[in-house]
């Protein structure tokens, strides 16, 4: 779905447990998340350090979709 929406001209970004997978189906911009039923975020850290680890995943996103990508590329 990602790389239909940045085909149209919107740039997309996906944030996932899986990222190996999001690589291989072609999405344009792929943001490492934490896990699979905590995908921005780690409930282990405690509130304050989880909340800033998922702050950190979405301004690594929101960075993303501003850099221009030619091929699917990881974001850490």
């Amino acid at each position: 779905m990602a790389k239909e929406i940045e085909r149209l001209g919107i740039p997309c970004a996906l944030i996932s447990a899986l990222f190996s997978l999001a690589l291989t189906t072609g999405a344009p911009r792929v943001i490492r998340g934490a896990r699979i039923e905590h995908v921005c975020g780690d409930p282990k850290l405690g509130s304050e350090k989880d909340r800033e680890y998922g702050r950190s995943i979405v301004r690594t996103a929101l960075m993303s979709l501003q850099t221009s990508v030619q091929a699917p590329t990881l974001f850490d």
